[in-house]
């Protein structure tokens, strides 16, 4: 495996354990994280914090696990793989960077995460990672 390959199936690995342990911490203590909501937010409502905690939930496992699916199965040389690792990085890193913009600044989590996308990306669009992919066998039709 080369190098390039080697970072994006780390890289996206790290990405998809941080979203799928930041949900489930999210769900489990999703009371506190509604009340510190509504201490944050006091024209906020109960309903208001529960569909903070549902989409934050929701994103954690709409990127998270194909990100890891990803992971393993780039590790396999599977070109779709490749792919799906580059949506998946690419458009968190562009919500990222929208959340951002939208609140007005930018917290170190999501910078981390930015970072992180950015490098799985990067990894995955390198010739020598495309390259890998490519030469793995194939099943003749």
């Amino acid at each position: 495996m080369p190098p390039s390959a080697r970072v994006a199936v780390v890289l996206l690995t790290v990405v998809g354990a941080l979203l799928l342990f930041s949900a489930l911490l999210t769900w489990g203590g999703r009371d506190g994280v509604v009340d510190s909501y509504l201490r944050s937010q006091p024209e906020a409502t109960r309903t208001d914090g529960d569909r903070l905690v549902l989409l934050n939930v929701a994103q954690g496992l709409l990127f998270g696990v194909p990100a890891v699916v990803s992971a393993g199965f780039l590790a396999r040389r599977h070109g779709w793989a490749r792919w799906a690792g580059v949506v998946t990085c690419g458009l968190l890193a562009l919500l990222t960077v929208y959340l951002s913009v939208g609140t007005g600044g930018i917290p170190a989590s999501s910078l981390l995460l930015l970072v992180l996308c950015i490098g799985a990306v990067s990894s995955l669009l390198a010739a020598t990672t495309a390259a890998w992919t490519r030469s793995g066998a194939r099943i003749a039709s």
